[in-house]
This record gives structure tokens, sequence and C-alpha cells, in this order.
């Protein structure tokens, strides 16, 4: 049997934009002899540990989520990280009295 080194299905999302308070779902689609597992960085800290899945679930997104994720992809034939996506994270202000432009 062949074993195959990680190699990445996709080019990756390159920046996506979210809602504060939404779900998001980052995926990392790779191919590979198995088992294949993940692991998650943002702004190079990791922030998971390694785990046979592909995608990282993000519940309800803060603006202190926003940054650089990328996936590191390992099986017994090799390592190999993803491009990095950007995520930016998208908000409403509140209003002030001031700032309506009332007069």
């Amino acid at each position: 049997m062949v074993k195959v080194a990680p190699y990445l299905r996709g080019s990756g999302a390159g920046q996506q934009v979210v809602l504060e308070g939404n779900r998001m779902v980052l995926t990392c689609l790779a191919g590979g002899s198995w088992p294949l597992q993940y692991r998650w960085s943002l702004n190079n800290t990791f922030t998971s540990d390694w785990t046979p899945q592909y995608r990282l679930p993000l519940p309800s997104v803060s603006r202190t989520m926003a940054g650089l994720y990328q996936c590191v992809v390992r099986n017994r034939m090799g390592t190999l990280l993803s491009k990095k996506t950007d995520v930016k994270v998208a908000f409403m202000g509140e209003c002030t009295e001031g700032s309506r432009g009332e007069q």
C-alpha cells in the first residue's frame, strides 16, 4: 500500500467576514494517508490540540476572535500548513444621543 503525505484539497477562503455573535465554521480540506490529524492556530498561536476533525466550529464569534487562522495537517508521512484565512468580525456600534446627527 502506498502511503501519501498530507495535501490540501482546495485553495481555502482567503478572507471571511462574519457578524459578531454569529456562528462560523472554518474548514481545512486535506487528503493523504489515514489517519490525518488537524491543529488550528490564531495569529500564530495554537488554539487547539491535535484532532481528527477538519472543521473548527466557532459558535459565537466575538471581536477578539478576528485575525489570521491557519491549520496544520499531519500524518505519518509528513506535516503541512494551510494558507491563512483572514477573519474579520463586523459589529454594530451603539448609537448615542450626540452621534445621531440631530440638531
